[in-house]
């Protein structure tokens, strides 16, 4: 498959998990402009990622896992963050392992 037409399947991949994503972002955030937002940003991310070699595999899993990261790191670091501080912090929450 020629390059011109890899891109191409790596953006009807990730457009086919655009509603996927936004739904998770908007039970996340219960906020439709943030949700776009958080949306926005991790499809940028993994666009970056299609020049990888394993770009494409377990695309699904990527996003999902870039959405969390992307929405505790944005949201404890929020003025408005969780009530609970238990939820944010360094010593609270790793993501070091990712299954």
């Amino acid at each position: 498959m020629k390059q011109a037409e890899q891109v191409e399947a790596f953006e009807q991949v990730l457009l086919s998990y655009t509603e996927m994503c936004y739904s998770v972002a908007l039970a996340l955030t219960r906020n439709p402009d943030r949700a776009q937002d958080l949306t926005r940003n991790v499809l940028m991310w993994a666009w970056h990622l299609r020049g990888s070699a394993d770009g494409e595999k377990d695309i699904k899993k990527k996003l999902l896992i870039a959405l969390r990261k992307t929405f505790l790191k944005d949201y404890c670091q929020a003025p408005c963050g969780f009530e609970n501080e238990a939820m944010c912090g360094e010593n609270r929450i790793s993501f070091a392992q990712d299954a």
